[in-house]
């Protein structure tokens, strides 16, 4: 085992000045990955004041900060244009680059140059975060060295400045895996693909083809086959695959349940591994997340299924995903602020049991909430919404249940207590963005979780 920091060196010598555009955290990480491999760097950012300015300036003083979008007449002399995630292609100054033949990647393709071990990957729409962290545990279970970034925790690039892991786990938004090219995966997982980032991207078709892309570098893929995207690309795919879903397995190596001796089992193949009683999460998704996790640890780890089955059990959630705040007088108060689409939302109502009063709303993203409807009218008994589009999602949705709508997160946890009754769930899964009201999903599930328990004091 490796014990000391990692000195592998970008694949692509020639480079000598990098132009990166965004300076957020994932900006920074690359600003402060190049600087320290002597390159010349400038970094471009739209905000006249970005939070990470005077940091970098003081870690990196050599590097050329420009900021209120600056001034990029020296395009031409770089090597290199390296976007952040949150920079569309689109973008003028990456139209620009392209015009003139400049090569334009994203950090996960810087990493993927680097890198010095295996690494599995996860994308999807909903899930990618709790699967990647479930997958984590699983591994290290097994007894291997983990690091965990990508789209959750450290950005990639900060991870090769520890000791060389046995494996990378990343989360891969669409975002990121728009600007990869040369990421090779031990397995790659795609957990399902369902309307999202619509304000983005020109349609469906292209959010569809941005997740696809993992498939191109994975040794193994890993699929959800209830998904009708995946299951259509993956008839033409022909790689190793393997698939999971809340059904029973359709191979020997893969994954899903089935119901045996009056329980519902985990299982891969014949083989039986966990009950769902076992499982801490709440929420059928949750279980197909485990069989996701499962089937990724399997792709790189030599232990049995058994002798994984601790980890399946050990792990007990993400905050803001289905998380319960806590139950009164009969009603159970659940966060699940990370359902920033309308496909999260539906599942998180599908994985419950119990009638259901939601409370939904932010920015809409330009998304059709139509198909919250027939959910709704089966599991909802009141949908409660609020922010920016709460009119908007309120005459979409073609429910046989009522809906109130109010303007803040506040109003909204006052009608849904009074619409609830004991049995009853109270679920807080927005389908929207946040940024209308909060500053991201955290802060908004933060929110929620103290006026619930300030309520109930």
């Amino acid at each position: 085992m490796v014990t000391s920091p990692q000195t592998t060196t970008l694949s692509s010598a020639a480079w000598k000045n990098a132009v990166i555009v965004g300076l957020g955290a994932t900006g920074f990480s690359v600003a402060r990955y190049l600087f320290g491999r002597g390159m010349q760097v400038t970094v471009v950012d739209a905000q006249l004041n970005p939070p990470l300015a005077m940091q970098l300036a003081k870690i990196a003083p050599g590097i050329d900060i420009r900021t209120g979008g600056g001034d990029i007449n020296n395009l031409r002399s770089a090597d290199v244009l390296i976007i952040s995630p949150g920079v569309s292609l689109d973008h003028p100054t990456v139209r620009k680059a392209q015009d003139i033949g400049i090569e334009i990647v994203g950090d996960i393709e810087l990493f993927a140059r680097a890198v010095a071990a295996p690494v599995i990957g996860i994308t999807g729409s909903n899930g990618k975060s709790t699967v990647t962290q479930w997958l984590a545990v699983l591994l290290r279970v097994a007894g291997h060295k983990v690091l965990v970034g990508g789209n959750i925790g450290p950005p990639a690039l900060d991870l090769l400045a520890d000791e060389l892991p046995e494996c990378y786990v990343l989360e891969l938004s669409s975002f990121q895996l728009e600007s990869t090219q040369s990421l090779c995966l031990r397995a790659g997982a795609i957990l399902n693909v369902t309307p999202d980032h619509l304000d983005r991207y020109v349609d469906l078709t292209a959010y569809q083809a941005a997740k696809w892309r993992i498939a191109k570098g994975s040794q193994t893929l890993v699929i959800n086959r209830q998904d009708p995207f995946l299951v259509q690309q993956a008839a033409n795919y022909s790689g190793a695959l393997v698939t999971f879903g809340l059904d029973a397995p359709s191979g020997p190596n893969d994954l899903g349940i089935i119901r045996a001796h009056g329980d519902d089992w985990l299982t891969r193949g014949d083989e039986r591994l966990i009950s769902v009683t076992e499982i801490s999460l709440i929420g059928r998704h949750n279980l197909a997340n485990a069989l996701a996790a499962m089937a990724l640890a399997l792709e790189f780890t030599r232990l049995t299924p058994q002798a994984l089955c601790s980890g399946l059990r050990a792990f007990d959630g993400l905050p803001h995903r289905c998380e319960v705040v806590g139950d009164w007088r009969g009603i159970r108060w659940i966060n699940d602020s990370k359902g920033t689409n309308v496909g999260a939302t539906i599942a998180a109502l599908e994985g419950l049991d119990r009638p259901v009063v939601l409370i939904a709303g932010g920015q809409a993203k330009t998304a059709d909430f139509s198909g919250l409807s027939s959910v709704l009218s089966e599991r909802a008994t009141h949908l409660v919404v609020f922010g920016q589009d709460a009119k908007h999602i309120a005459r979409s949705v073609d429910a046989s249940i009522g809906v109130t709508q109010v303007e803040r997160l506040a109003q909204a946890i006052d009608v849904a207590a009074g619409a609830a009754h004991r049995g009853d769930v109270i679920l807080f899964s927005p389908a929207c963005a946040s940024y209308d009201q909060f500053d991201n999903f955290e802060h908004r599930g933060d929110v929620f979780r103290q006026l619930v328990k300030e309520r109930h004091a």
